[in-house]
C-alpha cells in the first residue's frame, strides 16, 4: 500500500476495515481486494473531476 496516492491508500484502509468489520476473510484477500477497490473509486473520481471541468 505504500505505493499507492494518499488519497487511495486511505481509502483503501477504509474499505478494508471496513470488509475485516464484516466477514472473517483472509487478511491477504482483504488487502489486495481494497487495493483494487480503491483503485477503481479513484479512477471514478480522475473522471467525474474531468467531466465537471469539461461542463
Amino acid at each position: 500500500m505504500r505505493s499507492l496516492p494518499p488519497s487511495v491508500r486511505e481509502k483503501a484502509i477504509e474499505i478494508a476495515n471496513s470488509l475485516l468489520a464484516s466477514e472473517s476473510s483472509d487478511k491477504q484477500k482483504v488487502i489486495s481486494t481494497s487495493i483494487t477497490e480503491a483503485r477503481v473509486w479513484a479512477r471514478q473520481r480522475f473522471i467525474e473531476s474531468r467531466n465537471t471541468a469539461v461542463s
